[in-house]
C-alpha cells in the first residue's frame, strides 16, 4: 500500500533546527538535501483523524486500539516510511553520480534544497502601536506547493484497511503554523502492489544435518538498536542476533517457535556486523595501538601495531601510544565505521488543540533518536540443524515486509532480510588430537571476542573474570590444560547488557559482560585443533548471538590498516544531463553566475558612471521605464536610440550596449560546459532571458547609484573619503 500526499500549500515539518541564524525555523530533509516527510509526523496525524472518527461514533474504541495500538501495551496494526518525493530512488541515484563527477560543486545540499523549498519571513505585531515588535523577526522554511511525496504502507490485518483509508483522507493538514496557511495536504491510501524482495536465496536441498546459513540485512530505512540502557538517544551499531531471532518467533509463532528452540541442537543467531565488500565486518581487537597523533598517508594507509605480541612492545619502548579506535575491520584490513544520525521528535501535548510541545508539565515534550543510517548493509549468521533450517527458511519464503528495532510501525526498521548462502559446515565434534592435521594442531592461539560474553562463575554469579572464561573454554573444547599464555596480558573491553523481552514484556536481567573486542592468548600444552575453535560461542545465551570468538594462529605484529571509504563513493559515471535534478541545478547555477556576471559588467563600468554621475540617477528611471514596457532586448535598444536628448540618449545607449543578454547567456553556456562537461538547457525565451537579465542588472545600477550618492554626501560634510575610489 502506498500513502500519496500531495501539498496544497507550503509546508514546513518543523526538524527543531536552524540554519547558521538565517533560518529560525527549518524543515526535515536528507543528507542529499531532498526534503521528505517524517512517518511520525504523517502517523500522529493519522491518528488525529481516527480519534475524531472515534468521538463521533463512526468507530469502535477497540478497533481504533487495534489499528494504532496503545502506548507501552499494544503494538500499531499498520507501519509506515517517510513520505518521499516521487522517484526519490532515481534522484538519489543521480545526486551520488553527480558527488562523483566533475559537477560535484553542483550537488551540494543547500543548492538542492534550494530547489525544493523557499523562505518565508513572519513577524509579530504590537496591537496597541501597530508596529513590528522589537527582535521579533523569524525565517522558516518551507516546501514548496505542488510537491508530491509517497509513503510505502503495511497493515497487519487487511479487515482494518477501510478505516484506515478514511482516516487517512481526513488529514487535512500537518506541519507548524497550520492556522497561518501552511500545510494544506490532499492524503489518499491506495492499494498498490510492491515487488517484494525473496528473503531466500538458498537451495534449500543444500542443506546438511547442520548448518551455517548466512544472512544480510539492508537498511531501507534508519534503525534504532537501543542501547542495553534503554536510552533511545543512543543506539548500538550493530544488530543484535537478538532482533532477528525475534523476527523468526515472529513469523513462526509462539507455539512453533519453542518447538524449533526446544529441539537437541541449540539454534543460534549471531549478531549482525557491518559489511564491506559484501563480507561481515568483525570488531577490531582492544589490543590494536598506534603512535600518538599519528595520521593517514597520502595513499590511505596506516602502521597499527598488535600490542598481543612482544614484538610489538619492544619496538614501541620509548614511544607514546594510543588506541588505534578501530570499531570494525574488513577481511582485506580496512576500518570501517558504522553511520548513525540524529532525528527530532517532539509529543504534543494532552490537549490537542495546542498543535506544538510547550515545554510545561501538560504531556509535551521533545527528544532525539539516534539510529543507524539507511542504505548500509549488516550480515550474519544462523546456525541451525537441517530441520531448525527447514523450518525458517519456509518461513521467511511467505514474510512479506519485514521491519526490526524500536520505533518499527512509524520511519525506522524497514530492512530487506535475505539468506543467501549455505557456509561451510560448523564442526561441533571434538577428535582425538592424534587424527588432528599438522597444520592445524597448535598450543598458542589468539582469541578475539566477537561479541559481549555472557559468563556465570561456578556459584552461579554473573561474573567478568577472564579465568572464568578460560574455564568455559576448557569445556567446549575439551582440552583440560587451556591456560592464558604466560606473560601476555589480555586487553579486555567490558560492556552491559539488558533488553527487553516483548513476549513477557517484562526487562532482561541486566549484566556486565566481557565486551566484543577483547582478546587475548591461550596456551595447551596438549594442544588444540583450530577446527574446534572455529565457529564457537561461550557463555549464556549463545542462542542470541552472545559469547562468538574469533581464533587465530599468531600472526605479524604489525598490521597495515587501509582508511575508511565513502559510503557514497562510486565510479564516475557518465552522466545524462537531461536529467530533471541535473537541468534545475544547472539552471541555478547560471542564474548565480548570471548575476555575477552583470555585476561584474557594472564594475567595469565605474569610472564612466562616475563620470556621468550627475544624469545617471535619471537614466536608470528612464531604462525601468522601459523595461517594463518593451518585451525583448532589441526593442529596449530601439527605443534608447530613439530618445530625443542627446545626452540623455548617449548615456541610455552605453548603459543598454553595455549588457547583452545573449552575448551573456551564450558567455555562461561555453563556461559551464567546458567546466562541467554538461550542457544548461534554458526554458527561457528570447523575452525571459532579457527580463532575467534585465532585473538584476537595473538592481546593480540602482545599488552603484545609492553607494555613489552616500559617498557623495560624506565627502560633503566633513570632508571624509575625498579622493577616495568605491
Amino acid at each position: 500500500m502506498k500513502i500519496t500526499i500531495k501539498l496544497l500549500s507550503d509546508l514546513c515539518t518543523a526538524s527543531g533546527e536552524t540554519h547558521n541564524s538565517m533560518v529560525d525555523t527549518d524543515i526535515v530533509y536528507d543528507e542529499y538535501g531532498i526534503p521528505y516527510i517524517p512517518a511520525k509526523r504523517i502517523k500522529g496525524c493519522i491518528r488525529e483523524a481516527a480519534l475524531e472518527m472515534m468521538e463521533m461514533g463512526l468507530i469502535e474504541q477497540l478497533q481504533y486500539l487495534k489499528i494504532f495500538g496503545k502506548e507501552g501495551d499494544q503494538r500499531s496494526g499498520f507501519s509506515l516510511s517517510n513520505a518521499y518525493i516521487q522517484d526519490y530512488d532515481k534522484t538519489v541515484q543521480v545526486l551520488r553520480a553527480l558527488r562523483s563527477s566533475k559537477a560535484k560543486g553542483l550537488s551540494l545540499q543547500q543548492n538542492v534544497l534550494n530547489e525544493y523549498t523557499d523562505t518565508r519571513t513572519q513577524t509579530a505585531i504590537d496591537l496597541e502601536t501597530g508596529v513590528a515588535d522589537k527582535n521579533s523577526l523569524r525565517t522558516i522554511r518551507v516546501a514548496r506547493k505542488g510537491l508530491i511525496l509517497e509513503a510505502d504502507c503495511s497493515i497487519i490485518n487487511s479487515e482494518n484497511f477501510k478505516v484506515l483509508q478514511q482516516a487517512v483522507s481526513l488529514v487535512k493538514h500537518m506541519g507548524v503554523s497550520r492556522s497561518r496557511g501552511l500545510g494544506l495536504v490532499d492524503m489518499r491510501l491506495d492499494k498498490i502492489s510492491h515487488s517484494e524482495r525473496p528473503h531466500v536465496k538458498v537451495n534449500k536441498a543444500q542443506l546438511k544435518e547442520y548448518n551455517k546459513l548466512r544472512y544480510k540485512i539492508y537498511l531501507k530505512s534508519a534503525m534504532i538498536c537501543k542501547s542495553a540502557q534503554g536510552n533511545q538517544a543512543v543506539s548500538e551499531d550493530y544488530i543484535a542476533g537478538s532482533k532477528v531471532l525475534g523476527v523468526i518467533a515472529e513469523l513462526l509463532g509462539s507455539e512453533k517457535y519453542r518447538k524449533v528452540m526446544s529441539e537437541g541442537e541449540e539454534l543460534i543467531v549471531s549478531n549482525a556486523y557491518i559489511t564491506y565488500g559484501g563480507k561481515r565486518c568483525i570488531p577490531g581487537r582492544s589490543s590494536l595501538q598506534k603512535k600518538k597523533d599519528q595520521s593517514w598517508t597520502s595513499d590511505g594507509m596506516m602502521d597499527v601495531w598488535d600490542m598481543l605480541y612482544e614484538e610489538s612492545r619492544k619496538a614501541t619502548v620509548g614511544i607514546q601510544m594510543t588506541p588505534a579506535n578501530i570499531d570494525y575491520i574488513s577481511t582485506d584490513g580496512r576500518k570501517v565505521d558504522v553511520e548513525t544520525e540524529i532525528s527530532y521528535h517532539h509529543q504534543r501535548p494532552e490537549n490537542k488543540s495546542v498543535g506544538r510541545a510547550t515545554g510545561k508539565n501538560d504531556g509535551s515534550g521533545f527528544y532525539q533518536l539516534c539510529s543507524i543510517r539507511v542504505g548500509q548493509t549488516f550480515s550474519g549468521y544462523i546456525y541451525a540443524n537441517k530441520h531448525q533450517a527447514e523450518v525458517i527458511l519456509d518461513a521467511l519464503e511467505r514474510a512479506g515486509e519485514i521491519r526490526m528495532g524500536y520505533g518499527r510501525s512509524s520511519e525506522f526498521g524497514a530492512v530487506d532480510l535475505v539468506v543467501d548462502e549455505i557456509a561451510e559446515d560448523k564442526v561441533n565434534d571434538v577428535t582425538k588430537a592424534g587424527q588432528y592435521e599438522s597444520d592445524k594442531y597448535v598450543h598458542d592461539a589468539v582469541i578475539t571476542l566477537v561479541s559481549d560474553a555472557i559468563l556465570y562463575n561456578e556459584h552461579g554469579i554473573p561474573t567478568t573474570e577472564i579465568s572464568e572464561f578460560v574455564k568455559y573454554l576448557r569445556k567446549v573444547l575439551r582440552v583440560e590444560d587451556i591456560e592464558l599464555a604466560n606473560g601476555v596480558s589480555p586487553y579486555l573491553k567490558f560492556a552491559t547488557t539488558g533488553g527487553f523481552n516483548v513476549t513477557w514484556g517484562k526487562r532482561k536481567p541486566i549484566h556486565q559482560t566481557l565486551g566484543k573486542g577483547s582478546t587475548f592468548m591461550i596456551h595447551s600444552d596438549i594442544g588444540m585443533c583450530m577446527e574446534d575453535l572455529k565457529d564457537i560461542f561461550v557463555g549464556e545465551r549463545v542462542s542470541e548471538g552472545f559469547g562468538e570468538i574469533l581464533a587465530e594462529k599468531q600472526r605479524d605484529a604489525k598490521i597495515l590498516v587501509r582508511k575508511p571509504e565513502s559510503r557514497d563513493k562510486s565510479a564516475n559515471v557518465a552522466l545524462d544531463d537531461s536529467e530533471e535534478i541535473v537541468q534545475k541545478l544547472l539552471l541555478a547555477e547560471f542564474g548565480r553566475r548570471m548575476q555575477g556576471t552583470v555585476r561584474t559588467c557594472v564594475k567595469e563600468k565605474t569610472k564612466f558612471y562616475e563620470q556621468n554621475k550627475n544624469g545617471l540617477n535619471a537614466a536608470i528611471a528612464k531604462l525601468r521605464g522601459i523595461y517594463r514596457d518593451v518585451p525583448d532586448y532589441q526593442e529596449m535598444l530601439s527605443q534608447v536610440e530613439g530618445i530625443e536628448k542627446d545626452d540623455k540618449n548617449k548615456l541610455c545607449t552605453e548603459i543598454v550596449r553595455n549588457v547583452n543578454p545573449d552575448q551573456i547567456k551564450k558567455m555562461i553556456e561555453q563556461e559551464m560546459l567546458e567546466e562541467y562537461g554538461m550542457r544548461v538547457v534554458l526554458p527561457w525565451s528570447d523575452s525571459q532571458l532579457y527580463k532575467q537579465t534585465y532585473r538584476a542588472y537595473i538592481t546593480e545600477l540602482k545599488y552603484f547609484v545609492k553607494k555613489l550618492e552616500d559617498h557623495s554626501r560624506k565627502v560633503q560634510e566633513g570632508g571624509e573619503g575625498n579622493g577616495r575610489k568605491l
